[in-house]
Parts: structure tokens; sequence; C-alpha cells
């Protein structure tokens, strides 16, 4: 009885606890990784990285002065945001804030996570942000199905998990939108983007149109700022 009592409250401290040690932490980085490579699997953080960038454009609009109409978000895990602005800078401001957008999300969740201990806090952060893309944003049925889901879980697991799941499922949502940034270079070197009836130019083609400067340097750019902001998060959030 002794022992069962010990493995019983064992348990419950392993449960209750929100620190994620350095080896757990890159076997999660690997795991988080490895996923994205099979598709069934990958599908969430595909959608969730879609979303994420499409906010980005939307915010980027709202820093910047102009608007954001709706964001559309499809099967084929891309999207489109509907936005207005008036200005080259404000446009750009859009592009480079949906380029970034992934990484960017990431860094601030492992930072609340790891660094400062708050996986509920990184939850609730990301929860509010998909329940305002549901009231304000969301342009089809589709969009807002995909957006509730994801909200109603990440709201009933930052309320009612255990620690120790609050606390790995804010570090795979940090990671899977951190890795986006690498796993997905080759979107910042496209030329064009299919979006369902929509055919157009890809970001960086926008940012290339809009500043001047060839292709490739305007894939470059956000790809080296997507890079340092992931060093800079990772640096940072392993300093407990």
């Amino acid at each position: 009885m002794h022992t069962t009592g010990n493995t019983s409250e064992s348990t419950k401290a392993i449960l209750h606890t929100t620190r994620i040690d350095t080896k757990l932490f890159w076997i999660l980085v690997f795991a988080v990784w490895m996923a994205g490579q099979i598709p069934v699997l990958g599908k969430p953080f595909r959608l969730l990285a879609t979303w994420v960038h499409e906010l980005g454009h939307g915010l980027g609009a709202l820093v910047s002065g102009g608007q954001f109409e709706q964001m559309i978000i499809t099967p084929q895990f891309s999207g489109l945001a509907h936005t207005f602005t008036t200005s080259k800078w404000q446009q750009s401001v859009v592009l480079f804030a949906g380029l970034l957008g992934p990484v960017i999300a990431g860094a601030i969740m492992l930072i609340l996570t790891r660094r400062l201990g708050q996986p509920r806090t990184a939850l609730f952060l990301l929860a509010s942000a998909l329940l305002a893309t549901l009231v304000f944003w969301a342009g089809d049925n589709f969009t807002r199905a995909i957006v509730f889901g994801f909200g109603l879980i990440i709201t009933l697991i930052a309320l009612k998990a255990w620690p120790l799941i609050r606390s790995l499922s804010a570090h795979i949502i940090a990671l899977s939108f951190c890795l986006n940034a690498v796993v997905d270079f080759n979107y910042f070197f496209m030329r064009a983007a299919d979006v369902g009836t929509y055919s157009g130019k890809s970001d960086t083609s926008a940012l290339a149109e809009i500043i001047g400067g060839p292709h490739l340097l305007w894939a470059f750019v956000p790809s080296l700022l997507s890079v340092l902001i992931l060093y800079f998060a990772f640096r940072v959030s392993s300093r407990h």
C-alpha cells in the first residue's frame, strides 16, 4: 500500500508540473517536425499555420492604418486575407506581417511557455485570437468551422487539462509555428500563389513589385528574418 501511495503521488506530481526539461524539449522539436512530414498528422499544424499567416496580414493592415475585411482558409491549406490599404508602405507592412506571422507567434508562445512558465496564458492568447477571427474576420463557413474548432479545443485545454498537458500543448503549437518558417522555406521563393479560384502573385513577388529589386532578394529577406527570430526565441526560451 505504501508503494502504491508513493507511485500515485509521483504521478500527480508529474501531471502538475509545467516544466519541460531540455531533453524532452528537443524530443518535442523532433516529434513536431516529423509530424509535419506525415500528411494526416501534419494537417492541424498546417491549418493553424495558414490561419496565423493570414491573421498576420490582417493585423499588419490594422497596425499600419488600413482595414482588415475578412479571411478565407481553404481545405487545401491555402488562405487569403482581404485587406484595404492606400499606400505602398502599408502594403509592405501587410506582406511582411503575413510572411513573419507564424514565426513571431511561435516565438511569443515559446517565450511565454518555456521562459516565463505561463502555458495557460499562451493558450488563452491563442484562443482569443481565434475567437476574434471567428467574430470579426472569418469569411466563409469552412473558415468559421476551423477557427471555432481550434478555439474550443485550445480553450478547453487551457481550462481543464492537467498542467503538464497544458505545457506540452503550448510547446507543440509554438514549435509548429516556429518550424513552419523553415519546413515551408520554399514558400518564400514562390512567384505565384493559387487560393481556390484566385490566382496571383506570391507575397514575396508582390514585395518585389511594390518596393523594387529582384524577387530573389525579397525571398531572402523574410527567410533570414525568420531564422533570426527563431534563433532568438530558442535562445531566450532556454533561459529558465
